[in-house]
């Protein structure tokens, strides 16, 4: 999480790719709308609750792929209409910190989440397994180490994950861990399939057809897998998954700035080692495709793996609605 709880500097940063990965950013907006109401000079509950709501929105709007951030906020709001509407008698000081705790409460969950799914995920890693991952996921960081601890050691190739390089960051922190790493360029990655046992990702939407939405070149690879009679697994915490596709909305892919493609050509968090370099100009008359993500079919995913342990992508959409009606009740 970034150092400062400051609605519009963690907004900016979402933006900016400052803050990355879905659980990141979501526990980034959680504390940033928490932090917000704290310092508001709200005169009532309403009036709270509204500051909130707008808050929730600018937060929302920096990545709309991005639906664990919008069930996150969503969470954080509910709590406060509901908690406003059984304590009429208290104040706005007292609401504020009952949002406090539902927050620490909240959040201590999504931890909770990824050990389970970090203790499932690394019971589905064979001994000395090969594996191919994409992008940067800090739920598939902790399932390789946890295998790793548990003696398994996985050799995992990263992908470069381009035009961003986070496999770069992947390959980095899984290397000062201990793992065997190897890093990979994208172009390569059906020149090495039939060398893996196991692709794993993770994940920034699940939809109720059971689709997973997932960093640009998933859907390749996942193809690639199938191909190969690769199991290919997507390790994510159930609050990705977005209720509003049940009823036939479709995820949007965002689509990023053409300066991510025909720019430097590096990851970001290495521009301080070649400031001398500037950006290369966009020749005219040539437009950049540069989406985010894009949108894997159900048959090709093997199973999720979730806090409630593999989940049949057929199945999803059933556990997630039962698992986020049961959270939303229960911190009422």
């Amino acid at each position: 999480m970034p150092g400062t709880t400051s609605l519009k500097q963690v907004a900016k940063d979402i933006k900016e790719l400052k803050i990355q990965g879905a659980r990141k950013i979501a526990k980034s907006a959680v504390a940033a709308l928490v932090s917000h109401a704290q310092i508001s000079k709200a005169d009532d509950k309403h009036e709270l609750y509204e500051i909130m709501l707008n808050a929730a929105k600018e937060l929302e709007a920096t990545r709309p792929t991005e639906p664990m951030m919008r069930n996150a906020l969503d969470d954080a709001l509910r709590f406060t209409l509901a908690w406003a509407r059984t304590h009429e008698a208290k104040d706005v000081s007292s609401l504020k910190k009952a949002l406090l705790s539902h927050q620490f409460s909240f959040l201590s969950q999504m931890d909770d989440a990824i050990l389970k799914i970090s203790k499932y995920g690394a019971a589905e890693i064979p001994q000395g397994a090969n594996i191919l991952i994409h992008c940067h996921s800090s739920t598939t960081m902790q399932i390789l180490k946890k295998a790793y601890d548990e003696g398994k050691n996985p050799n995992v190739t990263c992908l470069e994950t381009r035009p961003l390089y986070q496999g770069r960051l992947s390959a980095r922190e899984l290397s000062e861990y201990g793992i065997a790493t190897s890093l990979c360029v994208d172009s390569a990655a059906g020149s090495i399939i039939n060398k893996m046992d196991l692709v794993l990702t993770g994940a920034d939407a699940l939809s109720a057809e059971g689709d997973l939405v997932n960093k640009i070149g998933t859907f390749t690879l996942a193809q690639l897998a199938k191909l190969h009679s690769v199991r290919f697994l997507c390790a994510a915490e159930i609050f990705k998954y977005d209720p509003l596709t049940r009823f036939g909305k479709a995820e949007p892919i965002e689509q990023r700035d053409a300066k991510e493609v025909w720019g430097r050509g590096r990851y970001r968090k290495e521009e301080q080692f070649l400031k001398k370099y500037s950006p290369l100009p966009l020749p005219k008359g040539i437009h950049v495709l540069n989406p985010a993500f894009d949108r894997t079919p159900a048959p090709l995913i093997s199973a999720y793996i979730t806090e409630e342990g593999l989940i049949p992508p057929a199945q999803l959409a059933l556990i997630a609605e039962k698992k986020l009606k049961g959270e939303i009740n229960g911190k009422i």
